[in-house]
């Protein structure tokens, strides 16, 4: 129950803060970081403040967890990107 309650007021004050900070400290950090794909010209603040609450509030109560959890998905990206480097010297040498 302890954890849900922490989970829940650290999700509320991500959220709010991040809500608040959208057009000064998010919305042109997204515009930079993210591919032209995946932009909008659409308000996304309703998108991403809550997914960046869910992350926050999940890390301040399991910060092992998120940190294994980005090591794991860091590895797997780095093993499909060197084999798609090795299948695509394979390709044009043939």
């Amino acid at each position: 129950m302890t954890v849900t309650i922490i989970w829940l007021l650290g999700f509320a004050a991500i959220l709010f803060f991040s809500l608040r900070g959208w057009e000064a400290s998010l919305s042109p950090f997204l515009a930079r970081v993210l591919p032209e794909a995946l932009r909008s010209d659409s308000d996304d603040r309703w998108v991403w403040c809550p997914a960046v609450a869910v992350l926050g509030a999940t890390f301040l109560v399991r910060p092992v967890d998120m940190l294994l959890t980005l090591l794991v998905i860091a590895l797997v990206a780095w093993g499909a990107k060197r084999l798609l480097c090795w299948a695509m010297k394979k390709a044009k040498s043939h």
